[in-house]
């Protein structure tokens, strides 16, 4: 590559300059990590190709109502220790709607509500919960009991290449049992069917998650737009702390010279880099990276994804009160009630039904999709019996989360590279956690570590700081 015939960035401070290649969530940790800890070390520069920070956490205008739409409800856990301490630590904490209780629908059974005990010491606490889903019978629950206390024994280290499926089938869950609680939790926290997700990814969810302390199975939903907490005020915070954002910046290669990183865009920009963080999406990464830099990257980039539906209504009366809740044995899977607004807007009462691991649902033609999902709305909430549907939009993203089978955590790759200046981040790599936003925080610091010690000798431990799951409960109060 000949720089000299290019316009070229370099840094005039005597600081190493850090470039990362994408302002998603990852993109954002990295920075924010290393501006924390090492401000003085490292200059940052963040490259974000879209107009807005904050990658598949974002919004829409909608030009029928002039309102501001997530793409897709993204909701946090309590157990999402990094991700949570993110925004407490930019002052953004009390941003979030916090619940303990979720209320479950099931068409041919009372409402259920799921509470966690908060007296009882975890993992006890969930007993209550699960005694409270009315569609389960006595045997289904002593299966659930049965089954969870076999995974809680089990060390993700024996789980091996094994599928969730085949593992709940071998231990007694029967299909009811699976359809009516395992897929239920499963899809709608990893994005990916039962019979296609990893056993250890299952293990993560319910051991390292929902049963790490009383808290941890919390739903936090955000009070502002993704646009407006993550593109805005959390990308200024980081930005107030030293750390230049460029937006509409569309990254085209990513090379090396004798001196230093080489990261070109678009415009024909090269900026010169001591280090460069990658924190794209995985079926992106290998576009970028130089040949051989990263083991597996081929693999990465044809790996399957499962796609997330997200329909957004308006009627013309309000359906329910509840903040959102959880359809079982139906096309919908959650419901959200716009969290940020409590009257109608000019185009009506805003609903968001979200369909995780769509495909099936994206079979359908969007009408017969939304007839289907207005029948299960009305029959769960007789206010939407009278409710007249005034407008709808379906907004689905086939490449919304990576398909979590045991073949693709085989191939999850470390931030630290083969290449000394390049360093990986996103909600992809070996995180040992899902798609989450959890994932994808735990991924920058990740990042942030590998380069400090890649820069300083090696002086770091790579998982230094980061929230163990064991500590949720300084982080959640009682």
């Amino acid at each position: 590559m000949n720089a000299g015939t290019r316009p070229v960035e370099r840094t005039t401070t005597s600081k190493k300059r850090v470039l990362i290649v994408g302002g998603g969530l990852a993109g954002l940790a990295t920075a924010e990590s290393l501006v924390g800890n090492y401000r003085d070390h490292f200059d940052i520069l963040l490259l974000e190709a879209k107009r807005t920070t904050g990658g598949r956490a974002g919004s829409f205008q909608d030009g029928n109502t002039g309102g501001t739409v997530d793409y897709c409800q993204h909701v946090a856990m309590g157990c999402c220790t990094n991700f949570l301490s993110l925004l407490e630590r930019q002052g953004l904490g009390g941003q979030l709607h916090r619940y303990s209780q979720l209320k479950f629908f099931h068409p041919d059974y009372p409402v259920s509500t799921f509470e966690p005990s908060r007296w009882l010491p975890a993992p006890f606490h969930l007993m209550p919960a699960l005694a409270g889903l009315k569609y389960l019978n006595r045997s289904e629950r002593r299966q659930i009991k049965y089954a969870l206390l076999r995974l809680f024994r089990t060390s993700s280290t024996q789980l091996g290449d094994t599928s969730a499926e085949a593992w709940l089938d071998a231990h007694g869950q029967d299909k009811t049992t699976i359809q009516n609680f395992w897929s239920v939790i499963v899809v709608s926290a990893l994005g990916e069917s039962v019979d296609r997700v990893s056993l250890a990814a299952v293990r993560k969810v319910f051991v390292d998650g929902f049963a790490a302390a009383r808290g941890a199975s919390d739903v936090l939903v955000p009070k502002l737009p993704l646009v407006e907490l993550i593109g805005g005020r959390l990308t200024a915070a980081i930005e107030s702390q030293g750390v230049q954002v460029k937006t509409g910046q569309v990254v085209r290669e990513i090379s090396s010279d004798v001196e230093s990183a080489l990261v070109t865009t678009a415009d024909g920009l090269v900026h010169h880099a001591d280090h460069v963080v990658v924190a794209v999406p995985w079926h992106t990464v290998s576009d970028l990276l130089p040949q051989g830099a990263v083991e597996n990257v081929e693999r990465l980039a044809h790996a399957p994804a499962s796609p997330i539906s997200g329909l957004h209504l308006w009627f013309d009366r309000q359906i329910t009160k509840l903040p959102h809740a959880v359809m079982v044995g139906t096309v919908a899977q959650w419901v959200f009630r716009q969290p940020w607004q409590d009257d109608q807007t000019k185009a009506g009462f805003y609903y968001q039904v979200v369909i995780s691991a769509s495909q099936s649902a994206r079979g359908l033609p969007k009408q017969e999709l939304i007839e289907n999902v207005i029948g299960e709305l009305r029959h769960a909430f007789p206010e939407a019996r009278k409710a007249e549907l005034l407008q709808s939009k379906v907004v689905t993203d086939p490449k919304s989360v990576f398909s979590i089978t045991p073949q693709f955590e085989e191939i999850r790759p470390p931030s630290r590279t083969g290449l000394r200046w390049l360093h990986l981040a996103g909600d992809w790599i070996a995180t040992g956690w899902p798609s989450t936003m959890e994932s994808a925080v735990i991924s920058g610091r990740m990042a942030a570590a590998s380069l400090v010690a890649s820069e300083l000798g090696g002086k770091l431990d790579v998982n230094a700081g980061l929230k163990r799951n064991w500590m949720t409960r300084q982080l959640i109060k009682p």
